[in-house]
C-alpha cells in the first residue's frame, strides 16, 4: 500500500458529502464551465503539499495529486470548508475550529514538528530561490581627523 494518496471526488463521496460536491459542480456553471469541484480539491491538495515541502527533511510524491495518507482527513475537513465557502455557505463555529486546527497541524508539519509519511516515489521538494540581503556599500571618506591634522 503506498504512503500517499489522491484525493478525489470518490474519496469525499466516502466522506459523505456527495451533496456538497454535486450542489458546487451544478451551481451555476456557465456554458462549458468545468465542474468547480477537481479545481477545490487540487488547490487543497497543493496547500498541503507546500506545506509539506516546507519542512526540509521531506520529500514530495512525483504524482502532483497526492498527499501523505496520514493527512487525509485532515484534507477532507478542509476540502468541505472550502467547498461551503464556494457555495457562499455559512461555516459554523464548529466548523471554523476545526479548519482552524487543521491549519495548526499543517503548520506543526511544516515547521518539522510533525512527521509525514515519505512518498514510494520521492522527488526533492523544490526550494523557493532565496534573495540575498541587501548590501550597504560605504564611500571612501575624504574628511577625517588624520587628513585635516585635527
Amino acid at each position: 500500500m503506498s504512503n500517499w494518496i489522491s484525493i478525489t471526488k470518490a474519496t469525499l463521496y466516502e466522506a459523505s458529502v456527495a451533496k456538497l460536491i454535486d450542489a458546487t459542480d451544478g451551481k451555476v456553471l456557465a456554458e462549458g464551465q468545468p465542474a468547480r469541484s477537481a479545481g477545490i480539491i487540487q488547490g487543497v491538495v497543493d496547500h498541503v503539499r507546500r506545506k509539506v515541502a516546507s519542512c526540509r527533511r521531506n520529500q514530495l510524491d512525483a504524482n502532483l495529486t497526492t498527499i501523505p495518507k496520514g493527512l487525509r482527513d485532515l484534507a477532507v475537513d478542509l476540502i468541505i470548508a472550502r467547498l461551503k465557502t464556494a457555495l457562499q455557505m455559512e461555516l459554523s463555529q464548529d466548523e471554523r475550529d476545526n479548519v482552524a486546527r487543521r491549519e495548526r497541524d499543517l503548520n506543526r508539519v511544516a515547521d518539522c514538528s510533525d512527521v509525514v509519511d515519505q512518498p514510494d516515489n520521492a522527488i526533492t521538494a523544490p526550494m523557493e530561490p532565496t534573495v540575498p540581503p541587501p548590501s550597504f556599500g560605504t564611500r571612501d571618506r575624504n574628511f577625517t581627523d588624520t587628513t585635516q591634522n585635527g
